[in-house]
């Protein structure tokens, strides 16, 4: 897919690389819908908008209509929501996660606002409400660098595992969308098996009972080596910085290509943090 330019702004948006785990049976068209109002995060069947990923990357280039403000102020930057796909389709319950300028953040949802429905989620075979997210990134073609800023952690672990370079922000054109996405070598159910193996819960978090979802990015380099490690949505210092850890531990991905060539590419990854025992209890003094 090549990059839709924008005349006379020469502006344009980009869906960043992120994983959803999507999975199609030939008998879901034929589910029941659910009486319950319940709002599923992990479905068996995720949802997902009519006629993929490429076809939504479309819908959103035709309908973007880059803020003449924001132009002129030199807004760029990702924003990201998640929403609701209901029952029927229809989308709901839009809620921004990562926010860039005012005005993109509105015109990303006025975006989300005007899609057509989805195909909803499907759990033990039947049709129901479910939560996802889109990730945009708006970036004026004027200025080929990515320049959202991300929340980055000041754990010296973490530094040690985000493997940031600089280097490659600088001098090299890092991009969101292209041909053929970047791939974790053994698949998305490899990609799960490497992250529930190599996690582990920091201590503390368990203390306290948290959990919840994380949302990082990271750059596949055009060799497939992984930089750059950020969190873009987090929970708290521990959790963010064992996100980043286990993406520092992740072997060379197949890099993106575009017109033919490996290229550097911007992704999005969702991690999932769940107690499943009871968290364990603090550390009491013996008298």
């Amino acid at each position: 897919m090549s990059l839709r330019k924008f005349q006379p702004l020469k502006t344009a948006i980009f869906i960043a690389c992120f994983t959803l785990f999507y999975t199609f049976s030939a008998n879901a068209q034929n589910s029941a819908i659910s009486s319950s109002d319940r709002i599923f995060e992990e479905p068996d069947i995720m949802p997902i908008y009519v006629g993929g990923t490429g076809e939504m990357h479309r819908f959103i280039a035709n309908t973007l209509s880059y803020p003449a403000d924001a132009v002129e102020s030199n807004a760029q930057g990702l924003v990201v929501y998640t929403f609701v796909v209901e029952k029927d389709g229809s989308l709901s319950n839009f809620n921004i996660i990562h926010k860039a300028d005012p005005l993109l953040n509105e015109e990303a949802l006025r975006i989300l606002k005007n899609m057509p429905k989805w195909r909803p989620a499907r759990h033990k075979g039947e049709i129901v409400r479910s939560e996802t997210y889109v990730p945009m990134y708006f970036k004026l073609n004027k200025n080929a660098q990515t320049q959202y800023t991300s929340k980055t952690s000041s754990s010296a672990t973490a530094r040690a595992y985000a493997k940031t370079d600089v280097s490659i922000l600088e001098n090299y054109e890092i991009l969101t969308i292209v041909d053929k996405m970047p791939e974790y070598e053994y698949g998305e159910s490899g990609l799960s098996k490497f992250i529930a193996h190599n996690i582990r819960y920091p201590r503390e978090a368990l203390q306290q009972g948290l959990e919840g979802r994380i949302l990082c990015s990271f750059i596949v380099g055009d060799d497939g080596s992984i930089s750059n490690i950020e969190v873009v949505n987090g929970i708290s210092q521990d959790l963010d910085d064992e996100a980043i850890r286990v993406l520092g531990l992740m072997p060379r991905w197949k890099p993106g290509e575009n017109n033919g060539e490996k290229v550097n590419v911007k992704c999005l990854l969702p991690i999932d943090f769940k107690i499943d025992e009871d968290p364990i209890p603090a550390f009491t003094s013996v008298e």
